[in-house]
């Protein structure tokens, strides 16, 4: 079973990288990478779902640093 620190310092490392990968510039260079972009053959009920999805991620207040 895990100490209590060992816990703590794991969600603590997990909140750092979480917020590290949510940067602006992670993003932009994420998103030019192929296996993060959709492809044009989707079925056009997932291409939806996916434009949702982006529209409630874009609506979220972005964290303060």
């Amino acid at each position: 079973m895990p100490s209590r620190r060992i816990t703590k310092t794991a969600a603590k490392l997990a909140t750092n990288i979480r917020s590290e990968l949510a940067t602006e510039s992670n993003l932009r260079v994420l998103e030019a990478l192929p296996a993060f972009q959709t492809e044009d053959h989707l079925p056009q009920k997932l291409r939806r779902l996916l434009d949702q999805l982006e529209t409630a991620e874009r609506r979220q207040p972005q964290p303060k640093r």
